[in-house]
């Protein structure tokens, strides 16, 4: 007698290996990094297109590159000029421990500390023991989670640890910072590595004082965009330029003088010069200027020093055509 089995819906089946489970992958990688895998694997041998990958598993294509980042970085895929292969140490290795086990002995070397300290690239096996092994971390990758809507891509995750392990961001900062981004919708890595070495460098390594300097970016933030408003840009400013504005926030110049030496710029030269309000600005203020009224009570006392009364050693309308004069070219 002649036995078969009719494999049905089982016909079509591929294997996963069991590396992708060990080390913790089905923890740390995140859903598309897992789907993007599965998708490569149900399909050996057939060269595929990214955005054939993305539409067939409903991510953007970006995020197909990650995926592979993350598996190759993980030693579980070898890229060889854009085909992948099983790496040699996954195809070799024993067995590992437990995860939890594996973990705490990896972070424990001098090695392992070592690498979270200088290394710009942190291989997932060291990400997954410092997200287990650290509470504090734990909650940092789940703040980010929560406010991206979506567990962090691997480059997100490399971020994270470059902010509280090579720049040296205590958690608990480094969370304040996360949360800022997001709220001012500059998450992205760039920018955040940016401000934790700005903050790094200016002594900004507990709560209270990243509430501070949180709250002096916040009304820069929002003087900036109050200013592309009223200038009426769509772009952003020039790096100088948000210098200026970042300087006037530091002496206390409210935006309603930053509105007067814009209307003032806009009389006398007919086009946006920097330069020119910064001149008024810092006249005003070394003259203790902080407020509109003062101008307004300032040019009745001019008016009024025709009929007698004697006038006040600041002009305005001297300081402006002088200001106009040294700017006129600009």
């Amino acid at each position: 007698m002649d036995y078969r089995i009719n494999l049905g819906a089982w016909r079509k089946v591929f294997a996963v290996p069991s590396c992708v489970a060990d080390n913790n992958h089905l923890k740390l990688a995140s859903g598309t990094q897992i789907k993007v895998l599965l998708y490569l694997l149900a399909y050996p041998d057939v060269s595929i297109r990214d955005e054939n990958i993305a539409a067939a598993i409903g991510v953007g294509t970006a995020d197909i590159a990650d995926a592979l980042l993350y598996w190759t970085n993980a030693g579980i895929l070898t890229n060889n000029g854009g085909e992948y292969y099983p790496s040699e140490q996954t195809a070799s290795a024993p067995a590992v421990k437990a995860p939890e086990e594996a973990h705490t002995s990896e972070l424990s070397t001098p090695e392992a500390r070592a690498a979270l300290s200088s290394e710009t690239h942190f291989p997932p096996k060291i990400i997954a023991g410092a997200v287990n092994g650290d509470k504090a971390v734990k909650y940092l990758f789940d703040t980010y989670e929560r406010l991206a809507g979506r567990p962090p891509r691997h480059a997100e995750q490399q971020t994270l640890m470059i902010l509280v392990e090579e720049i040296g961001l205590p958690c608990e900062v480094t969370m304040m910072l996360v949360e800022y981004c997001f709220k001012i919708d500059k998450a992205s890595p760039a920018y955040m590595k940016a401000v934790a070495r700005d903050w790094i460098e200016s002594g900004i390594d507990d709560i209270p004082k990243a509430e501070e300097r949180i709250r002096i970016m916040q009304d820069r933030h929002n003087t900036e965009a109050n200013l592309r408003k009223k200038f009426g840009l769509s772009s952003s400013f020039s790096a100088k330029q948000r210098q200026m504005i970042a300087e006037w926030s530091d002496l206390g110049i409210p935006e309603s003088l930053i509105d007067e030496a814009y209307d003032i710029m806009l009389t006398n030269t007919g086009k946006l010069s920097f330069p020119y309000m910064d001149k008024i600005l810092r006249k005003w203020h070394s003259e203790g200027i902080t407020d509109p009224s003062q101008l307004e009570k300032m040019k009745k006392t001019d008016s009024g020093s025709q009929s007698g009364i004697s006038a006040p050693s600041y002009n305005t309308q001297e300081i402006e055509q002088r200001t106009y004069n040294k700017y006129k070219n600009l």
